[in-house]
Order: structure tokens, then sequence, then C-alpha cells
């Protein structure tokens, strides 16, 4: 399990890209192990749907159409705004207080252009909505959808000015679900990541020049 979860980490990081051939020695020698703990652990990041198997050639980071790409954020954007509307109904006072902290802590790393601090801000953030939503199946479609686009968020907070619009966005999500503003945390999570906004016409040209790559 440790191999397969830093294997996806690092998919997910942008380290292994999409399309890329993940080497059974190389990664064996990295570990320190045999070549059998990291098949079970390529072939678990292919049931994932991270990776795919190519007859004959081996494991690669799993590479899709662009239209396919955004269907997956298209899907992630309903998903995160129905938690969201469920979280505003649901989440304590104490958690509604967590949120407003970390919200905060999204704008502080966008500030000090600290996008390390950011990227884990902003997954805390968004996996505190999903579990106040209380809904087991919701938190897991969820969950198993941010992995899909995962090797393909690394683009969007590289946009100019994006981390900063994303973490006002963040304190102002916070403040509807703390008030209870159900329909209105809802509609503000769709926009905050609906990937036809105008903000994301560069993310949009940077991955498709990275899918055609």
């Amino acid at each position: 399990m440790r191999i397969s979860r830093e294997i996806e980490n690092d998919i997910l990081s942008g380290m292994f890209r999409p399309g890329e051939r993940l080497d059974e020695r190389s990664l064996a020698e990295r570990f320190g192990v045999s070549r059998t703990p990291v098949r079970e652990a390529l072939n678990r990041l292919v049931s994932q749907e991270l990776a795919e198997h190519r007859s004959r050639q081996g494991i690669f980071v799993s590479q899709i159409s662009l239209s396919s790409v955004f269907e997956l954020f298209e899907m992630l954007a309903v998903l995160e705004s129905a938690a969201a509307r469920l979280a505003a109904r649901r989440l304590s006072h104490e958690q509604g207080l967590e949120l407003q902290a970390i919200a905060r802590q999204t704008i502080k790393a966008a500030e000090r252009q600290d996008a390390m601090a950011y990227t884990e801000a902003n997954t805390r953030f968004h996996e505190l909505i999903s579990t106040g939503s209380a809904n087991r199946p919701l938190e897991e479609s969820i969950r198993h959808m941010r992995r899909r686009v995962g090797p393909y968020r690394t683009h969007i907070h590289r946009i100019a000015g994006r981390r900063e619009l994303s973490a006002h966005e963040h304190e102002d999500l916070a403040q509807l679900i703390i008030d209870h503003k159900d329909e209105a945390a809802a509609t503000l999570m769709f926009k905050h990541l609906d990937i036809h906004r105008s903000e994301f016409s560069d993310f949009v040209l940077t991955l498709s020049r990275s899918l055609e790559r």
C-alpha cells in the first residue's frame, strides 16, 4: 500500500505526467524492493484508473482526450456542489469554524505564493465539505473523481491570479455554509469548479497542449 500511495501522490502532483511509462525496474530500485510489490502497486493504480496497461508495452499514467477531461471536471463540479448544499445543512458549528480557518490558510498561502501549502489547505478544505455532507456514497464518488482529475489539476493553480481568486471563493463558501445558505453554497461551489468559466481559458489551452504531446 505504501508504494502505491507514493506513486499515486507522484501522479497527482504532476511528477509523473499523463502518458508517461511507469518503469517497474526503476521504481523497484527507488523503493528498495523486488519488482513483485511494485507490480502489485501498479495494478492497484490501474484498478483506480490512474494508470493503464498497454499490451506488450507496460503500464502508463492514464491519458485521456480533452473532451473526456472536461466531462470529468463537469461531473466533479456537480458532485461537489451537491456536497456543499448538504454540508450547509449538516456541518456542525465547530466544523464550520474549522472550514473558515482552512479558507484563511489558503488565502495566506496564495499571498505567499506557497504552492505546496496552498495545495494542502485546498485539499483539506474540499475534503471537509465532502465529509460534512454526511453522505458516504457522495463522499466516495468525490474522492474517486478527484483522483481521476488529479493528473490534470496541476495546471489550474499555475494560472496567474487563480490561487488568489480561488482562496477568496473558499472564504465566501465557508461563510455561506456556516450561515446554512445551502442553495447559495451549492451555486458558488459549482462556479468555483466550473471548467467553462472564462478564468479557466489559459488552463484549457495549457491542458490541450499537454495532451497533444
